[in-house]
């Protein structure tokens, strides 16, 4: 298609330079330029018709020669099909009885593979009502142990303030004992010192024979002194016992 256009354009073109050469060269028309004029036209039209059939012929047989060679591929592929459609025909006569056989076996495979297929769902299902069951447990257990540490830690924290408090309380009576036994000391000081005074008073008294009154008043003031300290130091030990027993108490039950 595109050659004879191009032709037809080529052909335009020289009819035309050949009119317009004419028109230039000769500026009255004659019998013999017109003949000329036609001539030139028809070799021109000539040219261009037989360029087109040239084209043409030659595009025919191309075309016959590719519609021959599609009719030999057609021709040796239905050869090929009919050879191999003959040769399955032979397999299948002679395979039908095992086709038989492996469609029965493909059909209770298939059957095998459903049951197989509705057992393995019916698993799967159990295996997720399991799972959101030891979900749901395993929440539970969670929830229990997060309220099981918190009362611990509650609980740490009251012996903790209560620890605490016992051993501002034992450092309160050990501060008093201290006290206590500082006040024991002076009390025995006090005691030595007495006893002094009553030997001093004994030695003297051989020697003060005329102020026997005088130093029985002061004896028995002495003695009654002496009870007195003596009362207040047994009183004194009774709280310290006391006290003690309360500290072991106390030791004994922050152990428990």
């Amino acid at each position: 298609m595109a050659t004879i256009i191009a032709a037809i354009v080529v052909g335009l073109l020289l009819l035309w330079g050949g009119i317009v050469a004419l028109l230039r060269m000769v500026e009255l028309f004659e019998r013999k330029h017109v003949l000329a004029l036609g001539g030139y036209t028809s070799l021109v039209a000539g040219l261009v018709m037989g360029l087109v059939l040239f084209n043409s012929n030659e595009r025919q047989k191309q075309h016959r020669a590719e519609l021959q060679d599609q009719v030999n591929l057609v021709t040796q592929k239905l050869s090929e099909l009919s050879e191999r459609l003959v040769s399955q025909l032979a397999e299948k006569s002679e395979l039908t009885a095992s086709e038989f056989q492996i469609r029965a076996n493909l059909q209770k495979e298939r059957s095998d593979h459903e049951r197989t297929r509705q057992d393995l769902a019916q698993r799967v299902q159990l295996f997720d009502e399991m799972e959101t069951r030891f979900e749901r447990e395993r929440n539970q257990r969670r929830a229990y142990q997060d309220e099981i540490n918190r009362q611990l830690q509650d609980r740490f924290k009251s012996e903790d303030e209560r620890y605490k408090g016992i051993r501002d309380f034992l450092e309160i009576h050990r501060r008093t004992i201290g006290g206590i036994q500082i006040q024991l000391a002076s009390v025995q000081d006090d005691v030595t010192r007495l006893n002094t005074q009553v030997s001093s008073v004994v030695t003297n008294q051989t020697n003060l024979l005329g102020k026997i009154n005088s130093t029985r008043q002061i004896t028995e003031l002495t003695a009654q002194k002496i009870d007195a300290l003596s009362r207040s130091h047994a009183a004194l030990y009774d709280d310290l016992n006391s006290t003690m027993a309360q500290v072991d108490s106390l030791y004994t039950w922050k152990t428990k």
